[in-house]
């Protein structure tokens, strides 16, 4: 179920994880459409709506898989000096007089904790992928559409499994078609792609 935020709450929240997602680890190509409304738990429209006026004002870039409205959402310079200086922008923002929520503190310990640390790479991307399947087994789709959800699933797990060594289009690609016709395992699977990409981009 979705939070209710205002609209200054959930723009404070987007930009602070995005900067924490840079802070962490600068090599980052971005935070996951799907793991942003994850973490922050808040519909859909109004997190494109805040992700469309941090872009139309510079203080994030978005970057779009096929015709996606968009898939990956980075934080640029001046959204940084934004965090790091926010009363010097207390006139342009008014967000920026608004604390980051507890929403995304707990949004980002429940994502951090489905990646299970003790457990290796390849073992957490079978587990998430086990954890999937069995989604797909219960949901009450057709069964067409389940064979559908399952090969690209695997198709997903074996690039995956590559780890530092995977396709990042393919991972995309494939990510951005669970994402469009399986949105539901979205929460599962989202850790581990992410994780992939890390690895992908840090080598």
């Amino acid at each position: 179920m979705s939070t209710s935020l205002s609209n200054d709450k959930v723009t404070i929240d987007i930009l602070q994880l995005l900067y924490n997602r840079v802070s962490d680890n600068p090599g980052s190509s971005g935070v996951d459409r799907a793991i942003i409304q994850a973490t922050l738990n808040v519909p859909q429209k109004q997190m494109d709506d805040r992700i469309s006026f941090l872009e139309a004002n510079g203080l994030v870039a978005i970057y779009r898989v096929g015709s996606s409205k968009w898939t990956f959402a980075k934080i640029t310079g001046e959204g940084i000096d934004v965090i790091e200086n926010k009363e010097r922008y207390a006139d342009k923002f008014t967000f920026t007089q608004t604390a980051s929520s507890q929403t995304l503190k707990e949004g980002q310990q429940r994502l951090s904790q489905k990646m299970q640390p003790q457990l290796s790479f390849p073992e957490q991307v079978s587990e998430a992928f086990r954890q999937a399947s069995d989604q797909v087994l219960a949901a009450k789709t057709l069964s067409d559409d389940k064979s559908k959800i399952e090969k690209n699933l695997k198709a997903l797990q074996r690039e995956l499994q590559k780890g530092n060594k995977a396709d990042l289009g393919s991972i995309q690609k494939d990510w951005e078609w669970i994402r469009k016709n399986g949105n539901f395992l979205a929460p599962t699977v989202a850790p581990v792609v992410l994780e992939a990409i890390k690895l992908v981009i840090l080598g």
